[in-house]
């Protein structure tokens, strides 16, 4: 949440006494102009919001400005009190003005209630929730039996209420131009069924010249699609995806093969802004500056402020944590040697398929090299530690022609390191699984594995059938 500046309490209530005062005198247009010179609020807006989000809140702030003049030019009592009941009765009515529009944003898909789009028309419309509960929308079950007197009025009020939801729908169904979409699911989140909409019989009443259905079976797996390729029409891979596929293949088919986004976690943010810290510390250290604790606690600042996070009401306890595991690393001489390498991007062919991938560091030692990979999470698995290095590893062999290697993992939040013992063993199990998942991949073999704890954490589970 962004907090606007306003002035001290006491200008602002000084403020309010004098518009206070001159609402007994101007008319609610006037006042409204006044409350925006004198507090200078659309200025406020331009300079504490992005620069999308300001023009958005502006158009907003003109379309209601707008609304006012429109009340005035059609009423004669223009007076606040006045206006301010004639917002009730559109409270009331349910009557939403649409949101205002944004130069720049016509081009794109917009989301809006039904009473919202009222009055417009697009070539597209999709009504979503076709089910019963949804719409129309279910009212509450009583807890006792009624006397029929009493029942009757309620009978009848639910009777009108669902009329309501027709026309409602009828209002939506009306938008589109030259295709309508209604769309409905057995299952949303979670584990109870939903049962179709009473109104989809009424539109398939309409005669099949005029309806199309297409049913989406529950249990169908992706079709095969184009596979994540390279510029050679190789599989392209990394640690995550080979990770992930051997999770869940359709979860790697959303992310991968779909490409559907995902919304970062508070967690993942914090990922990134350690490891963009730890990239900047490394590259003091390899310049010759020492970090130290300050140095450390400016550049994590420094990247905090370049950062958005996605959840205020923790950021601060998350930029503490971050800045005591960062000092905690410095101060068990994680940061003392110069890096070799930073951020280091490596691609190399391995038997029909890429591995493509970034190492954080990687130090010069007597023995040879050390790779060295930031982990801000919780430790891994022994299995999926050695996965991860040993792909690592190989990388650095194959495309870095770096060679001996050892392996350290650092586990920020824990306060510890791990290393793995680097064999050929160890990268040929690596190698051998990369090219399972890159057979699985160029097959188009993309099951679902349903798992309670991985589906609750899956980013794609509403959209996935078969998620528990």
């Amino acid at each position: 949440m962004r907090h606007v500046l306003w002035p001290p309490a006491t200008s602002f209530a000084g403020l309010l006494q004098i518009l206070s005062a001159h609402a007994f005198t101007l008319d609610v247009r006037d006042l409204f102009f006044e409350l925006m010179e004198r507090t200078a609020y659309l200025d406020v807006l331009s300079s504490t919001l992005e620069a999308s989000e300001a023009a958005r809140a502006v158009a907003n702030v003109s379309r209601f400005a707008e609304l006012v003049a429109e009340f005035c030019e059609v009423e004669t009592d223009r007076s606040l009190q006045a206006y301010m009941r004639h917002l009730d009765l559109v409270l009331l009515s349910q009557e939403d003005e649409r949101p205002a529009e944004v130069e720049g944003l016509t081009d794109a898909v917009q989301v809006m209630t039904i009473h919202q789009a009222k009055g417009l028309e697009f070539d597209a419309v999709f009504v979503p929730g076709l089910v019963e509960g949804r719409l129309p929308q279910s009212g509450r079950s009583p807890r006792f039996e009624l006397p029929p007197a009493v029942l009757e009025p309620l009978v009848r009020g639910r009777e009108d209420v669902i009329a309501e939801e027709r026309r409602l729908l009828y209002v939506a169904m009306t938008r589109a131009r030259r295709l309508l979409y209604l769309t409905r699911a057995s299952h949303y989140e979670g584990g109870r069924r939903w049962r179709d909409s009473r109104f989809l019989e009424e539109v398939r009443a309409a005669g099949t010249r005029t309806v199309v259905e297409v049913e989406v079976g529950a249990s169908s797996r992706p079709a095969p699609q184009p596979s994540p390729q390279g510029s050679e029409g190789d599989i392209v891979l990394s640690y995550s995806s080979i990770a992930l596929y051997r999770d869940c293949p359709r979860q790697f088919w959303y992310r991968y093969v779909q490409r559907l986004p995902v919304v970062q976690s508070a967690e993942a943010v914090q990922g990134v802004i350690m490891h963009e810290t730890l990239r900047r510390a490394g590259e003091a250290r390899r310049n010759g500056r020492d970090v130290t604790a300050t140095v450390l606690r400016s550049l994590h600042h420094e990247v905090w402020s370049e950062t958005t996070f996605p959840d205020a009401r923790r950021a601060n306890t998350f930029e503490r944590n971050g800045s005591e595991q960062l000092e905690a690393y410095r101060k068990r001489g994680g940061l003392e040697a110069r890096p070799e390498y930073l951020e280091q991007p490596f691609s190399v062919a391995v038997d029909g398929w890429m591995l493509n991938g970034i190492i954080d560091r990687i130090d010069r030692t007597a023995e040879g090299w050390r790779i060295i990979d930031y982990k801000s999470g919780r430790p891994l698995t022994r299995g999926r530690r050695d996965l991860q290095d040993a792909l690592y590893a190989l990388g650095a062999e194959s495309a870095l022609k770096l060679d001996p290697i050892d392996l350290e993992v650092v586990y920020l939040a824990a306060g510890t390191s791990a290393s793995v013992d680097h064999s050929s063993s160890l990268v040929a199990e690596a190698a051998k699984q990369g090219a399972e998942v890159a057979d699985g991949v160029r097959s188009g073999r993309f099951d679902a594995r349903p798992d309670r704890r991985r589906c609750r954490l899956c980013p794609y589970r509403l959209v996935c059938a078969e998620a528990l």
